[in-house]
């Protein structure tokens, strides 16, 4: 596993205007390199969430009568370039339209609406993609709350039929572990151990560092072929099943109760209002990985991501996968070696205000073939 440390670079030369291209990752499967896009670029800058991109509520209502909970839109902030998805216990009766409120459920639970209102006790939150994607690469960077009954989780979900892929979902008590899944009619969510036993494929990843009060990664890879996923750019799990249906992205911050899903719930000592923060979440189209048949060869492969910043910067994140020998990836200027980049750290920031006038491309050494991406034109 590679060292997590930071490479900056400067050249120092006339700062001029420029022209520069957008983001772009690249997946190294043996000889063949797969370029993507970005479909989603959201770093969470503004002073509220982007109304074109997200509903910061779930559609389908969001009130759960069994539990006295209700994701309320105002739960969910962007400010300080973070996205900030809180939750909090409440003792309240509130007024929903009709077609939120089952009225047979109202019955079955002995619970009042008399004066048309519900009482509710938890306030939740998310955040749901307008867009909805089939097949790429997606990530959150994220800082997950410590404390007992917490639940947050960075995951997509498609209707009719129901299906769903879920990058993460942690628990605040679990400070060195998170649990991966997917749901799909026809029995698709099964694996097979030993060639005998029939089990659900969702299972908890462990960690080697705690993952709770700090800054983590996690992501997956849908193509035709399955799902991977990541932790801190880590292949950590994988899952071969066919995912037909375009999902929307989501990422919320609910509460677990005693006795339920991923119990056990919050306790005396869980803080509230607690809090679960974005740093950045990202979407990329990576056509040439839905070609590959093979999940071994779709679960090993590295990568190169490259991000604009807005102070003048690229950022390159480079995955924690080993490379082999004939594996690099440099930056030319008018055809000419400018920089290497070193794959072997985590990520390597390179400041472009005073590179000279030229044209910049990134080329990568794949086996027997050289690919290319331009970067930037200074002129």
């Amino acid at each position: 596993m590679k060292g997590y440390g930071i490479v900056f670079l400067s050249c120092l030369f006339l700062s001029k205007p420029l022209f520069s291209q957008s983001a772009w990752m690249a997946f190294l499967y043996p000889e063949e390199t797969a370029w993507g896009t970005p479909a989603l670029i959201e770093d969470f800058d503004g002073v509220s969430t982007n109304p074109e991109l997200w509903y910061n509520y779930y559609p389908w209502g969001g009130l759960s009568l069994d539990s006295k909970t209700y994701t309320d839109a105002r739960m969910c902030k962007e400010q300080g370039g973070s996205l900030w998805l809180s939750v909090d216990t409440v003792s309240e009766r509130r007024e929903f339209p009709s077609w939120m409120v089952d009225t047979l459920l109202l019955t079955k639970l002995g619970m009042r609406a008399s004066d048309g209102k519900v009482e509710i006790n938890r306030l939740t939150s998310a955040l749901w993609s307008k867009k909805t994607f089939k097949y790429g690469y997606f990530e959150c960077r994220c800082w997950l709350p410590k404390g007992q009954g917490y639940w947050p989780a960075f995951w997509m979900y498609g209707g009719k039929p129901n299906e769903e892929l879920d990058f993460m979902e942690a628990k605040g008590e679990r400070t060195k572990s998170y649990h991966v899944d997917v749901h799909c009619p026809n029995r698709c969510d099964r694996i097979r151990r030993w060639g005998i036993f029939d089990q659900p494929f969702g299972h908890w990843v462990k960690t080697s560092d705690e993952i709770t009060e700090t800054w983590v990664t996690f992501a997956g890879l849908w193509t035709p072929l399955g799902v991977v996923f990541y932790c801190n750019d880590e292949a950590v799990a994988s899952h071969e099943a066919s995912f037909n249906t375009e999902m929307n992205l989501i990422a919320n911050f609910s509460l677990a109760m005693d006795k339920g899903a991923f119990s056990p719930g919050p306790n005396r000592k869980t803080v509230f209002p607690g809090q679960f923060r974005m740093d950045y979440i990202r979407a990329w189209e990576i056509p040439k990985a839905n070609e590959i048949k093979d999940m071994g060869t779709l679960t090993q492969a590295p990568y190169i991501r490259c991000v604009h910043e807005n102070n003048h910067r690229f950022c390159f994140e480079f995955s924690n996968t080993t490379l082999t020998r004939d594996q690099r990836a440099w930056i030319e200027k008018d055809s000419q070696p400018f920089i290497e980049l070193d794959l072997t750290v985590h990520q390597q920031l390179l400041d472009y205000t005073y590179w000279p006038e030229g044209t910049y491309v990134v080329r990568i050494k794949n086996g027997a073939k050289v690919s290319e991406r331009d970067l930037i034109i200074i002129p």
